[in-house]
């Protein structure tokens, strides 16, 4: 329900703007875009919101109540609060002369900000929603959802220990804390916000599709039925190594076997194959090429496999097998 209410409100707002990427002048003009979206979010909503931009990706912040039900789930409320913080980026980067990419919605509780909910969207996304030129579903899969610790506020909690064993109080806690704790984000993950300070960073490309790749295999591992009886899912993670003109994916999993009976060879090629498949519909869907391969470590296995960027595109498309497709260590297979 939840996801359909998310994907929902996504369209409807892709579909609500389809007049305004008609119009001559911009709805919102850039240098009035965090003004705009505050005016929208306090008159429309009552919502007293932050916003900020840094290069191409806008951000959203709003502390609201009851963020979390009684089962340390998100609650209704706070759905429908989200949905329509959503709802607003994506109306205000569909109609504004700013050249917004990626847009993100960072909600907290205002009792516990230590937790935050966090959704990145890429704006292109949206318009061929909008078009229908993606599914629902893909829609959903092609946003990022986290629900995770507000990363600074680990991090200064770390450091504020530290200061209380050292007796160091006052101007100078908070000039080492502005020196050396407070810096703007370098990976997707540190997105958040914490003591009056949006953690924004300019979205690229490239990290978004590793984050992804990860978050739909943690998706198909979980929620296939069939997987889920062979396979335990644990982690993934994906980052992009820039290396010349291209760079490359590496991808680190962790993905137990639930049924050792079937042999170690043939789970592995079947763990292989879905996150190749994975990897395929994500590059190729966003015809993404400026990589060389896809590298990736079974950390369970302690095997490293490596695919070149021609075999992964064209894995569905000529329906290569996994042997034919991967380099893999002696015996992986």
């Amino acid at each position: 329900m939840k996801k359909n209410l998310l994907t929902a409100s996504i369209l409807i707002a892709a579909l609500g703007a389809i007049c305004l990427l008609h119009a001559c002048t911009p709805s919102y003009p850039r240098e009035k875009l965090p003004e705009a979206v505050k005016t929208i979010c306090e008159t429309e909503y009552g919502m007293d919101v932050d916003v900020a931009v840094a290069g191409n990706t806008m951000g959203i912040y709003y502390p609201m109540q009851g963020l979390l039900n009684v089962g340390m789930g998100i609650s209704d409320e706070a759905w429908d609060t989200i949905s329509n913080l959503v709802l607003i980026a994506s109306r205000v980067t569909l109609s504004t002369d700013a050249d917004i990419y990626f847009y993100c919605v960072v909600a907290q509780d205002a009792r516990l900000p230590e937790l935050q909910v966090v959704i990145i969207k890429y704006v292109d996304d949206v318009k061929r929603g909008m078009m229908r030129n993606i599914s629902r579903n893909e829609s959903f899969k092609r946003t990022i959802f986290s629900l995770n610790l507000t990363p600074q506020a680990k991090k200064e909690r770390s450091i504020e220990k530290v200061f209380d064993k050292l007796n160091i109080e006052g101007a100078t806690r908070e000039k080492v804390m502005d020196e050396f704790f407070r810096s703007p984000p370098t990976k997707l993950s540190d997105i958040g916000y914490w003591r009056d300070n949006f953690y924004l960073k300019d979205i690229t490309m490239e990290e978004f599709l590793s984050e992804q790749i990860a978050n739909r295999i943690k998706l198909e591992f979980t929620s296939n039925k069939e997987l889920a009886k062979i396979f335990m899912f644990k982690a993934s993670e994906c980052t992009f190594i820039p290396e010349g003109d291209l760079g490359y994916f590496v991808l680190a999993f962790k993905i137990a076997d639930q049924d050792p009976g079937a042999g170690i060879a043939v789970l592995n090629r079947q763990k292989i194959e879905e996150i190749l498949t994975i990897a395929n519909t994500v590059l190729d869907g966003y015809k993404f090429k400026k990589f060389s391969s896809l590298i990736m470590d079974d950390q369970l296995r302690n095997a490293r496999l490596t695919v070149n960027r021609d075999n992964l595109l064209n894995f569905k498309k000529k329906r290569l097998s996994v042997k034919e497709t991967v380099q893999a260590p002696y015996g992986y297979f």
